[in-house]
Formats: structure tokens, sequence, C-alpha cells
């Protein structure tokens, strides 16, 4: 059986989601196939103060929005928008 090679993604964090993971930016590795969704789980798994701001992050892929089912590519920047609130 063929084992697929893993994809190293990029992720690139911003106020309270860079908090959360204690860096701006980090390397994380998946199997191939993986989405945006599975990025997110496993982050939020790694790193449980993640957890809870999740639901509300935007989400880009090389600097374009992207949906959970959106599958990476290795080498790709996952970037962890979180909401912006002004006054």
């Amino acid at each position: 059986m063929t084992r697929l090679p893993n994809v190293r993604i990029d992720v690139v964090a911003f106020a309270q989601a860079r908090d959360a993971l204690g860096a701006g930016h980090l390397e994380l590795d998946l199997p191939a196939g993986s989405r945006v969704s599975d990025a997110l789980a496993a982050l939020a798994g790694a790193y449980p103060a993640l957890a809870p701001l999740a639901p509300h992050l935007a989400i880009a892929i090389d600097r374009q929005l992207a949906r959970g089912e959106r599958e990476l590519t290795d080498g790709c920047e996952l970037a962890l928008l979180p909401p912006v609130s002004g006054g």
C-alpha cells in the first residue's frame, strides 16, 4: 500500500489567535488531502486556547479567503484572522 505524503503548511496568526498559539508563525504537518477544517481541528487540539476562538476566525489560504472544505497544498500559507471590532 502506498502511503500519501504529508503536507506542511505555514500558519500565520494575528491578534487573539497569535496569543492563543503563543506565536505569530508556526509550521503544521498534516496528512495529504487535509482541508482547512482539519488544520483548525489540529491546531485547536494542540492549542486549547484557540478552540473557543476557532468558530469566529476568518481563514485565508495564500492571501485569499477560504472555507473549511478547501484542500491544503504543501507549502501553502494558512492565516488565522480574528474578528475585528472598532469604535
